[in-house]
């Protein structure tokens, strides 16, 4: 998950993937958050000691927006999903509508 911590949605996300994760790592999903905008030093770290992700988060460094470019990122949040041999089956897809679906395709492959 791409994603931004000074934007709701991203927020929204993120606090959504934190909640499922147990039932999504049954499923064999492993998350990675990835902060993909410009933060103050040290929010990102403030943000994961208050939240407690079961999951790594890290950020992008360097130029943001090339990076961004990229990835194909269009807006924030923006979920990517691989198959197991690390091939991306499905990307820019909304979480509460389409994850579980997604996740079941990718599993079949």
């Amino acid at each position: 998950c791409l994603w931004d911590m000074n934007q709701r949605p991203s927020r929204n996300c993120i606090g959504e993937l934190i909640r499922r994760a147990a039932a999504l790592s049954e499923k064999g999903v492993t998350i990675v958050a990835v902060h993909a905008a410009k933060a103050e030093e040290g929010a990102l770290e403030k943000w994961v000691e208050q939240n407690k992700p079961p999951f790594p988060v890290g950020c992008f460094t360097g130029d943001i927006e090339k990076t961004l470019l990229d990835w194909g990122t269009a807006s924030l949040p923006h979920l990517i999903l691989t198959d197991r041999k690390h091939t991306v089956v499905a990307e820019g897809f909304d979480l509460s509508e389409e994850l579980d679906r997604k996740v079941e395709q990718a599993s079949a492959r």
